[in-house]
């Protein structure tokens, strides 16, 4: 078994450190060993879990409060194919998104 410090960790995950220590402080499942001055030593099982974090966190929309009662559901085998939809907040800050895409071409294309 591999395991990781906290920058390899970071970049398997695909996100800065500092996230992945925020993280670790808000979901109960995510405890890795330590060495004995106390950097952290993650393990493949500790990156797949942040990789799930990740995706109900940045694909799925959900919240933090919200992704732990999924995972916490998931554990006890009460989730469901309905509750890993996106909430309505995403898609909302996705379509301003693209609004805001849309005007800004709008008006390129009418400079030209």
């Amino acid at each position: 078994m591999a395991f990781y410090r906290i920058k390899e960790a970071a970049q398997r995950v695909g996100v800065p450190a500092h996230v992945l220590r925020f993280w670790e402080s808000q979901f109960p499942q995510l405890k890795p060993n330590k060495t004995g001055r106390g950097q952290r030593l993650f393990d493949d099982e500790d990156v797949k879990n942040f990789l799930k974090i990740k995706h109900l966190l940045y694909v799925d929309g959900y919240s933090i409060p919200g992704a732990k009662k999924f995972l916490k559901d998931e554990a006890s085998g009460l989730a469901s194919e309905k509750s890993s939809q996106p909430i309505q907040g995403v898609q909302k800050l996705f379509f301003q998104e693209a609004k805001k895409d849309l005007v800004s071409l709008i008006q390129f294309t009418r400079e030209i």
